[in-house]
């Protein structure tokens, strides 16, 4: 069903997408990329990508955020493609300016992954395409410079040309006038200087980033500025001066985020205590407490309110996709029908193909076994055995023919005679229904062989995995202390509640998860149930309809007991407890036995 109502969106999308504005759709991708709806942002673009109005200048747009796009939805391989797409595209058309924009962009994605030499790398490749242009080259130059001053910390080599490369870019946009990289430069080399203990030459810089942040009125920047100045201070032990700067910061604290402030009140502490102002430093340190304690507070309800905002999307695109579903289900019925009825037969005959090959394999491992066996009786054993074998495959086939292909045949013959009249289209509904309630009874017929074979712990494993295959829920289980098979009677029992258990899970509880635990104490055997589903109001009635009158003669046969507890809103769980006496144990001849059924 996804996969025709994807098609069908695909279809509506590149008929729209004539009729509508590029820059608007463009807008569009820019709005979902914002928004973290990176699915729904490369969607457009492809289509945009495909377009033939498309100018040169947006086609270089278009590849260049679709690898941005893809890098953030985490596919990392795919949004690299995109940027050397964007690389070879503006090559061919020269447009350089975008090209160099390209190598930029390279270069801040392999420093994010910390990659610097290869970020350098493409640095100095967009420095070669255009030289002339200052504020390029000077941007160039700035985040050379940040990565110079990251590798600064274990070479002096690094140090150096971070410094090079700052002062460089510092004259370029001197140059331009462009008093917010100046301001960012002086910090930046503010914070250098302090990283190799050059104090008054990293005091000089915060003081000129303050200088032209304070002509510009960018009081976020100047806040930042004023604290760094501070710390500088600080670090001098000239604590009046420190304070003077962090107060200049706590009056521009509001343009700040709340880790700032908490920071500040940090080393407003230290400056008091120094100084022996112990009842202010008291009182700061109370709001740093209050502070960090708010910061939590606010990131958890900011975490519940995405969640919140996450599930209202989902609901909103899962209304537009059921009336899209409702729009296109009379055209597409027909096909999804044939389309269901193949994918039934298909399933059907590889699960025929999987059973045959295992026959197969079981049948040239006891060919082999038959080779090292030297008794008569042994031999004849064996031969019982594949003959057994031999008639549980025909058993199944006959199964397969008998019980579903009458079903399929029928199918089949309702679509040759036209499926589209509404008494056809149930009697076809009623068909698949009736083929898939056989199918289950020969998996049925399979498990619980499974579990005669191999044990409760495969059986179970399989069953776990089966249901986490179909998507519907997530399972988990867990085996502790349980070394050997348990007796056959008491393997079938519980392996049969719990199918009872998952079933009423799968029919009634809306669940998303359940877990199954199995362990072994000494001589009595636990087992845990549990589902996140809505629950119910524990009484007779509901036990009935549940099954439970089965699951307690199950466990009546065996001498156990199993207490279930639910509530409205809360799920379920129940716990089983069987006595193991050592007669019960499961013995060498016991386990060949259950192997051999």
């Amino acid at each position: 069903m996804r996969l025709f109502l994807c098609l069908f969106y695909f279809s509506v999308f590149q008929f729209n997408l004539v009729g509508q504005n590029i820059d608007s759709l463009f807008n569009v991708s820019k709005k979902y990329k914002s928004e973290g709806k990176y699915d729904s942002a490369i969607l457009i673009l492809n289509e945009l990508n495909t377009s033939s109005d498309l100018l040169p200048e947006d086609k270089s747009k278009v590849l260049n955020n679709l690898a941005i796009n893809y890098i953030r939805k985490g596919d990392k391989k795919e949004g690299l493609r995109y940027y050397y797409d964007a690389i070879s595209f503006n090559t061919s058309t020269k447009n350089l300016t975008e090209l160099a924009k390209n190598y930029v962009n390279l270069a801040t994605y392999y420093k994010s992954e910390d990659n610097l030499t290869l970020a350098i790398e493409y640095l100095s490749k967009a420095k070669t395409i255009k030289p002339d242009d200052r504020n390029i080259t000077g941007n160039i130059e700035l985040r050379l410079g940040d990565i110079y001053a990251i590798k600064s910390d274990s070479s002096q080599n690094a140090y150096d040309s971070a410094i090079y490369f700052y002062l460089s870019a510092l004259s370029l946009f001197t140059q331009l006038n462009d008093s917010l990289r100046l301001a960012i430069i002086h910090n930046n080399l503010g914070y250098l200087y302090e990283s190799n203990s050059n104090f008054s030459a990293s005091i000089d810089n915060f003081k000129k980033a303050i200088q032209i942040a304070g002509r510009q009125d960018n009081y976020s920047s100047l806040a930042l500025y004023s604290y760094n100045l501070a710390n500088q201070y600080l670090k001098k032990k000239d604590y009046q001066l420190s304070l003077y700067h962090y107060n200049k910061a706590l009056n521009l604290s509001k343009y700040r985020n709340p880790e700032f402030l908490m920071n500040l009140y940090s080393n407003m502490v230290k400056a008091k205590m120094a100084i022996g102002h112990v009842d202010e430093a008291s009182v700061l340190f109370q709001k740093f407490n209050e502070l960090r304690d708010s910061i939590y507070d606010t990131k958890k309800m900011q975490e519940v309110k995405d969640l919140e905002t996450k599930y209202e999307t989902e609901l909103k695109d899962q209304e537009i996709a059921n009336q899209q579903q409702t729009i296109a289900e009379k055209e597409l019925q027909k096909n999804i029908y044939l389309i269901f009825s193949i994918s039934l037969v298909i399933l059907v005959f590889i699960s025929v193909w999987f059973f045959l090959q295992r026959q197969k394999y079981l049948k040239k491992l006891k060919n082999e076994e038959i080779a090292n066996m030297r008794t008569e009786q042994e031999l004849k054993e064996l031969n019982a055995m594949m003959h057994g074998q031999e008639e549980e495959r025909n058993r199944i086939a006959s199964d397969l023919h008998d019980r579903l292909g009458a079903r399929l045949s029928s199918i089949k013959l309702l679509f040759q005679n036209g499926a589209d009249e509404q008494e056809n289209k149930q009697r076809v509904l009623s068909f698949i229904d009736e083929a898939i309630k056989e199918t289950r009874e020969i998996s049925h017929n399979l498990s619980t062989d499974m579990l005669s074979r191999f044990g409760i712990k495969t059986a179970l494993q399989d069953t776990m995995r089966s249901i986490n295959e179909s998507d519907k829920l997530e399972a988990e289980l867990s085996i502790m202390g349980v070394e050997e098979r348990w007796p056959l009677e008491i393997e079938r029992n519980v392996y049969y509640v719990l199918l009872e258990l998952i079933n009423n899970t799968l029919k009634h509880a809306e669940a998303t998860h359940i877990m199954v635990q199995l362990s072994q104490l000494d001589d009595e055997i636990n087992v845990f149930y549990e589902d996140n589903g809505k629950g119910f109001k524990i009484s007779q009635e509901e036990y009935k309809g549940m099954g439970m009158r089965s699951i307690q003669a199950r466990m009546s046969a065996v001498k156990g007991r199993i207490f279930v507890n639910s509530k409205p809103g809360e799920g379920l769980n129940a716990v089983i407890t069987i006595p193991l006496k050592e007669s019960q144990k499961v013995d060498d001849s016991e386990k060949q036995k259950a192997k051999e059924v």
